[in-house]
């Protein structure tokens, strides 16, 4: 009978191995095509030969329809290892990254993967890099130590994460590739401590204002309608109203409420002595799940309605993002159960179930009815320049996950 002690000290010795193939990773570019990339399809490659190799029994491409990219196909892949019970547990990670940005911004080339004082450089390389590799090794070494598996273990690498999920984890879903009971862990969400486990998501609520006036020379304002003065009381009265109302407090989340944020906004003229026409700005609405996201739209568009009668302006809302939340996952159940005791075991810390504003993969799990827990040690450096995964927390990921998968697919077969 293997003992975890046997279990933690294999995964650390493929230490090297991880570092080349995430350095590997990050050498090819996953960029979406709503961001000017070609997508996910190279990496995929990559990613398969890996898995062709691996003890998995079965490795399957589900390909998502996009005609925006070579070949029209956006890649997921799933990898499953059988087990004796028809569940499986779940590390699911995303292959795509965002764009570099401002190139002038990087000491080094975002695709040319860099080594310094225990810190790989290069794009995607903790966003979700790290996911992906530890994953594959924290599974490839269970696997590799003779147990039998009581539940199935699965890996799944998945497209459009970065930009809505239609062609990766809701594509997936569709298709019917999770069922009711399984397990599931997105390693994508952290602190460097390792302290937080994400169980709740807001729901997320991205609107485009465009605001119509007349245009006029800026010495006869009696003249025209300022649509940069419309939209900018509109900007205050919308926040300050939202705010009050959806107000109330879930310690559960950082920030502990709902906020309604103007983000964006768009040149409106480019010269100082013209009253504008139009202005075009954006809200970013995260927003507590206890609250009914249509309740939030039908009061915007109540007040958008005032002030096109108070003003004369003509004001169209149109909604640039929508997701809804799913309930929070079960803070004390088995999944969670699990994580907490390895994360104790392997870092010595107790996690405790936070929530958050952003979006990952796992609320799609949670809308479909599944817990989905979201762990992993990280510095937070995601879609900046000079990104970095710190080589201690890829290592130790994959301990934690390999004792995940150890306690939830083998039972009583490892020794504690």
């Amino acid at each position: 009978m293997p003992s975890l002690e046997q279990l933690l000290a294999q995964v650390g010795s493929h230490r090297e191995e991880m570092v080349e193939a995430l350095s590997e990773l990050i050498r090819i570019p996953a960029i979406g095509p709503e961001s000017g990339g070609s997508g996910e399809l190279e990496r995929s490659r990559y990613l398969r030969d890996i898995l062709d190799h691996s003890k998995f029994d079965d490795v399957e491409m589900y390909d998502a329809l996009d005609e925006r990219v070579r070949l029209r196909l956006r890649p997921n892949i799933i990898a499953r290892r059988r087990g004796k019970a028809d569940q499986t547990v779940w590390i699911v990670a995303h292959m795509d990254t965002v764009p570099p940005g401002d190139l002038s911004a990087w000491s080094t080339p975002p695709f040319s993967p860099r080594l310094v004082d225990g810190k790989l450089y290069g794009l995607g390389a903790e966003d979700n890099g790290q996911a992906i590799i530890s994953g594959l090794f924290a599974a490839e070494t269970l696997m590799s130590m003779g147990v039998e598996l009581e539940r199935g273990l699965g890996i799944a690498l998945v497209a459009d994460e970065e930009a809505g999920n239609e062609k990766g984890i809701r594509f997936l879903l569709q298709e019917g590739v999770f069922k009711p009971g399984d397990i599931i862990f997105v390693p994508d969400h952290g602190t460097p401590r390792g302290d937080e486990v994400e169980i709740a998501e807001k729901h997320i609520l991205w609107l485009k204002f465009t605001v119509t006036g007349r245009q006029v020379h800026a010495s006869r304002p009696d003249l025209g309608i300022n649509a940069m003065r419309v939209g900018s009381e509109l900007i205050v009265f919308l926040q300050e109203f939202l705010q009050r109302k959806y107000g109330e407090r879930d310690p559960l989340f950082t920030p502990d409420r709902s906020t309604f944020e103007p983000t964006k906004r768009l040149q409106t003229v480019g010269n100082v002595n013209t009253i504008p026409g139009e202005d075009v700005f954006y809200f970013d609405c995260r927003v507590l799940p206890r609250y009914d996201l249509d309740a939030v739209q039908s009061d915007i568009t109540a007040i958008t309605d005032i002030f096109e009668q108070k003003t004369g302006a003509r004001i169209r809302v149109e909604p640039v993002q929508l997701t809804r939340s799913g309930r929070p996952s079960d803070p004390e159940g088995e999944g969670m159960r699990a994580l907490r005791w390895a994360v104790q075991r392997v870092l010595g810390v107790e996690p405790r179930p936070v929530g958050i504003g952003g979006g990952t993969c796992a609320n799609f799990f949670r809308l479909a009815g599944m817990d989905a827990y979201v762990w992993q040690t990280i510095e937070e450096l995601a879609h900046q320049p000079n990104e970095y995964c710190v080589i201690d927390n890829l290592v130790n990921d994959a301990k934690v996950y390999a004792t995940v998968l150890a306690a939830l697919c083998c039972g009583s077969q490892f020794k504690a």
